[in-house]
């Protein structure tokens, strides 16, 4: 009986790590978007905003006002360490000098350090993200018809390096609509755009702990790369 209680938990983590992590991209004049996974929503652009209410506001009054009474303590405390500070001006300078030195050198070695720890991961990750429903409607527009037809080749140019550059990187489905049109009317170009991005959430996790993996690998191997975050996390 335990064995088949075992087995079902594996399953049922085994279909919630294949469901896919879903993000809806929206853009009319006002951009749209939603975060989701399953049926919960991680994040929504834009977001609700909740009402206030009465009690809400009475707290946040009341925060306010000791914040207030907090900061004139310290700042009141502040001034009475600072005249005694100010016999021991040298001293506190010399001591921290070490703290603050940090060379081009370190800030080098962070970044190689970032740098080494992202490359085929992120690749993998950006690769395994499918990219599906994409829409693409612009009406090119300028300030005299020459100018029109000219936003127009661009553009033309413009979302075809584009797509191509996304079809690299990511996965991209076929695209469910792409229209480029010309207005000599209009003197502005304007744009509508939708999109839905999948990732399932066993390829993000894989992610996670393939980066951590990297970057401690990287950082127990490389002396200098050590040093170097060691004078960061030590502010």
């Amino acid at each position: 009986m335990g064995w088949i209680i075992a087995g079902a938990v594996l399953i049922v983590l085994l279909i919630l790590l294949l469901c896919d992590v879903t993000v809806i991209f929206d853009y009319c004049g006002d951009i749209y978007l939603r975060i989701s996974y399953l049926f919960f929503t991680i994040m929504k652009i834009p977001a609700k905003k909740k009402k206030t209410r009465k009690k809400d506001k009475k707290a946040k009054k009341a925060a306010e006002s000791a914040v207030e009474t907090a900061e004139t303590a310290e700042t009141a405390r502040e001034s009475g360490e600072v005249s005694e500070e100010k016999s021991d001006g040298k001293s506190a300078k010399t001591e921290d000098k070490p703290a603050k030195e940090k060379t081009l050198g370190d800030i080098f070695e962070v970044a190689k350090l970032v740098l080494d720890s992202l490359g085929k991961p992120l690749k993998k990750l950006l690769k395994r993200t499918r990219i599906s429903h994409l829409g693409l409607e612009i009406v090119c527009g300028g300030s005299d018809a020459a100018k029109a037809a000219l936003n127009y080749g661009r553009m033309n140019i413009l979302v075809g390096n584009a797509l191509g550059w996304i079809d690299s990187f990511f996965t991209l489905k076929p695209v469910d609509d792409l229209h480029i049109g010309v207005d000599f009317q209009s003197e502005k170009t304007s744009a509508e755009c939708h999109c839905e991005a999948r990732l399932t959430l066993i390829a993000a996790l894989a992610f996670v702990f393939t980066l951590l993996g990297r970057a401690i690998r990287f950082y127990c191997s490389h002396g200098e790369a050590k040093s170097a975050v060691d004078k960061f996390i030590k502010k």
